[in-house]
C-alpha cells in the first residue's frame, strides 16, 4: 500500500466503497479541493460476461470554480501528468486535461460557475462502435444532445447524451496515446471542444 499521508482519505467512503465490491481490497478514496470523494483502485472481476455493447469508463470531467487548484491537487499532489490546457485569451486556465497512463485524460476539469461533475465518459474503441451505440440509444429513443463531434485536446470522436436525471454521459473513441510529450495549448473557443462542429460551451 502506498504512502498516503498526504492525501485526504475520507474512511466512510471507503467503507461504502469496497463494501459495494466494484473493486478490490485497497481501493481508498481522497477529497480534493471542492469536496469531491474520488475512489481510486483496481476493478473487481466479473462473474459473468456482459452482452452487448460494451463501454468501460474512459474519463470523469469535474465542474470548478479554480482550474488551477484541481490541477494542483491531481497533477502536484497525486502524480497525474498534464496533457493539454486551455487558456483565455488574457492567460486565464479554462481547462485542464490530466492523465494517470498513457491515455490522454483519465480526469479533465473545466472552469465554471459551480463545482461537481460535469461529465462521465466510457470508451467505444473505434469509430465503428460510436456508430452502433447511436444506432442503439435511437432504438431506445434516445436522443443525442451533442455529436458526433471531435475534440481538439485528445482528438477523440464523442457523442453526448442526457440521462433521466440530467446528468451528461459522453461515449468516446479513438483517444490520443501520450508518450512524454510536451503540454499542449488551445485557444478558449468552439473549434478547441468540437472540431467539427458547435461546441458546448461551459464559460
Amino acid at each position: 500500500m502506498p504512502d498516503l499521508s498526504v492525501f485526504d482519505l475520507d474512511s466512510v467512503s471507503r467503507r461504502r466503497f469496497i463494501k459495494g465490491s466494484a473493486m478490490t481490497a485497497g481501493a481508498f478514496a481522497v477529497t480534493d479541493p471542492d469536496g469531491n470523494v474520488v475512489v481510486f483502485g483496481l476493478a473487481a472481476e466479473e462473474g459473468q460476461p456482459r452482452r452487448g455493447l460494451r463501454g468501460p469508463i474512459q474519463h470523469l470531467t469535474l465542474a470548478t470554480r479554480n482550474v488551477q487548484a484541481i490541477e494542483d491537487f491531481y497533477a502536484g499532489k497525486l502524480g497525474f501528468g498534464v496533457s493539454d490546457r486551455i487558456l483565455d485569451p488574457q492567460g486565464k486556465l479554462m481547462t485542464c486535461f490530466m492523465r494517470g497512463n498513457h491515455e490522454h485524460h483519465n480526469l479533465a476539469c473545466f472552469y465554471q460557475d459551480r463545482q461537481g461533475i460535469d461529465h462521465h465518459s466510457y470508451e467505444a474503441g473505434e469509430w465503428d462502435t460510436i456508430r452502433d451505440w447511436s444506432d442503439h440509444l435511437a432504438a431506445h429513443d434516445i436522443q443525442l444532445m451533442w455529436g458526433p463531434g471531435r475534440h481538439g485536446p485528445g482528438n477523440n470522436l464523442f457523442i453526448f447524451i442526457e440521462d433521466p436525471d440530467k446528468n451528461w454521459i459522453e461515449i468516446s473513441a479513438e483517444l490520443e496515446v501520450v508518450h512524454d510529450r510536451p503540454v499542449k495549448v488551445w485557444p478558449h473557443g468552439e473549434r478547441s471542444l468540437n472540431l467539427w462542429g458547435p461546441a458546448i460551451m461551459r464559460a
